[in-house]
């Protein structure tokens, strides 16, 4: 079974939080693909994403999600994040990744 290409990576956070909005902001320096930042207070969210976590959707949680070329999106919340940038991280990138998910899972918990 052949695996599916990241096509990019939507980035779903508290746009209200200051340290959560980092990571939409430099996210893109750290990874080869497109980044989409979404608020998780954004009405129609779970329309558009329908597998969406609910933490994620209720502000409790980050999360990213890999869009993948076949149109299918895999939930990553909290520090599991990194393990859905892993494959698209530029090198020497990695510290920046951990520390920008590491910022943004203390805010969303406070």
């Amino acid at each position: 079974m052949a695996r599916a290409r990241i096509r990019e990576l939507v980035v779903v956070h508290d746009a209200a939080c200051a340290p959560c909005s980092r990571i939409a902001q430099e996210l893109p320096g750290c990874v080869t693909v497109r980044v989409r930042a979404r608020s998780c207070r954004e009405p129609r969210l779970a329309e558009i994403y329908p597998n969406l976590p609910a933490d994620v959707g209720s502000c409790r949680a980050p999360a990213v999600g890999v869009l993948r070329t076949d149109g299918q999106v895999r939930w990553w919340a909290g520090m599991r994040g990194v393990l859905g940038i892993a494959p698209v991280l530029r090198p020497g990138a990695l510290p920046t990744a951990l520390r920008l998910l590491r910022e943004t899972v203390v805010a969303a918990r406070r």
